[in-house]
This record gives C-alpha cells, sequence and structure tokens, in this order.
C-alpha cells in the first residue's frame, strides 16, 4: 500500500516543491521525507481532503522549516540567470528580468505560486491537486495571473 501510494502522489508533490523552492535535490529530498512523515501520522490524515493536499501540505511545512533552520527566504521571485551570447544583449535581458521579478513581486501569493508551478512544468490538473483545488481553478488562475502579469509589463514599459 504505501508503495502505491507512493507512486501515485510522488509527482505532483514532487513538482509542487520544486516550484516553490526551485533545487531539484532539495525538492528531491523534501518529496521522499513528505511521504515518511505522512506514514508516520497517517491517523491525522483527513479524508474530506485528497491525498495530494494533504501530501503537498506536509511537504511545504518541511520546506518551510528547513528555510527557517537555514535562514534563508523562500526563493520564489528569484528568476533563472539567462546566458546571452553578447554583452549588450545581456544587459537588456537582465533589465527585463528585473523588470518582471519587480512586476512579479506586485501579484498575489497564490497567482506567482501558480505561475511557478506551470513553469514547472507541472499541468493544470496536478497545480489543482497540489493546492487542494480543481483542475478549472488552475487554469483560470494561471489565466488570470498572466494577464495581470502582462498588464502591469505593459503600464512599466
Amino acid at each position: 500500500m504505501p508503495e502505491e501510494f507512493y507512486r501515485s502522489y510522488y509527482a505532483t508533490v514532487y513538482g509542487y516543491l520544486l516550484s516553490l523552492c526551485g533545487d531539484r535535490f532539495l525538492a528531491e529530498d523534501l518529496a521522499s521525507e513528505t511521504f515518511l512523515r505522512a506514514i508516520k501520522h497517517i491517523d491525522s490524515y483527513d479524508p474530506r481532503y485528497a491525498p495530494s493536499t494533504w501530501l503537498c501540505t506536509i511537504g511545504k511545512n518541511l520546506l518551510y522549516s528547513h528555510y527557517r533552520k537555514e535562514k534563508r527566504l523562500l526563493p520564489l521571485e528569484e528568476a533563472l540567470p539567462v546566458v546571452s551570447p553578447s554583452p549588450e544583449s545581456l544587459y537588456l535581458e537582465k533589465e527585463q528580468e528585473q523588470a518582471l521579478r519587480d512586476v512579479a513581486k506586485k501579484l498575489s501569493a497564490q497567482y506567482r505560486q501558480v505561475l511557478n508551478m506551470r513553469l514547472e512544468g507541472l499541468s493544470f490538473r496536478q497545480i489543482g491537486e497540489a493546492l487542494g483545488r480543481s483542475e478549472n481553478w488552475a487554469r483560470v488562475t494561471f489565466f488570470r495571473a498572466k494577464n495581470q502579469l502582462i498588464a502591469e509589463m505593459e503600464g512599466n514599459t
């Protein structure tokens, strides 16, 4: 039973954690730890909620604990560096990246989270499951977040 449970939900938990921390190794470690904690505390599971919601909550709490121990902030606003062939294009990309980061900070945490999860390759169904919502909710939230980001970017240029 635990092996089936692990296989069924590992990708969702891992993808969710990866979207939060951006570190594949940390996400793998925390996903594994999530399942160990879940098995240890299975009696605290409330069947009214999807198992993926419960697991992602455990994983998120483990990540927050990890960052508190490391005295680090969550890297939700960190952007991946872009490698450019010329110094001029690198400068322009850094300017755009900074502008995007500044605008993204204005979005609600929920919008940033859904955008990050989608950028990590999670499907709308996986995002919905991870956040305890429906697939349609994830689609609508992503659409709204993207449109708000575009509108903000157009207003800043």
